[in-house]
């Protein structure tokens, strides 16, 4: 295993799946990298399509910055040096799959947001969504 992904979002799931990733890639001498996508349902999408590309980098960066910066400041002390961070746009589940496609020998290790079994059942996780289909082993912190 040569990465570790870590999807963020800003929640404290999030933060502490990166504190379980940065001991995991430490211990496996494994590069870590932090990964956020910007949510955007197809109506959203849609408007963002109107915006020159600059715009929607800025946009995309800016969110990516605020989860990346609630991860450092909560677990700054268990992070390498060396960390890196990724975004990109869509929804979530589907972009941390096609991340894992990417990166068949990676391990994917993200937290389990808590939201009620009756909103799973209808709805459905990111969490679950991501077990079903990722090409790379995950861990769920929760």
């Amino acid at each position: 295993m040569q990465e570790i992904f870590v999807p963020v979002d800003g929640s404290e799931n999030s933060t502490r799946a990166a504190r379980v990733a940065a001991r995991l890639a430490r211990g496996l001498g494994a590069e870590l990298c932090l990964f956020h996508v910007l949510s955007a349902v197809s109506t959203e999408l849609v408007g963002l399509a109107s915006l020159p590309a600059e715009e929607i980098d800025r946009i995309r960066a800016s969110a990516g910055r605020r989860a990346f910066d609630a991860v450092r400041e909560a677990v700054a002390d268990e992070l390498p040096a060396d960390l890196r961070e990724r975004t990109a746009i869509g929804d979530p589940a589907e972009e941390i799959v096609r991340l894992s496609e990417a990166h068949p020998d990676s391990l994917l290790v993200m937290g389990r947001r808590g939201r009620s079994p009756m909103k799973n059942l209808v709805m459905g996780s990111v969490s679950d969504k991501v077990l079903r289909h990722a090409a790379t082993p995950v861990t769920v912190v929760s």
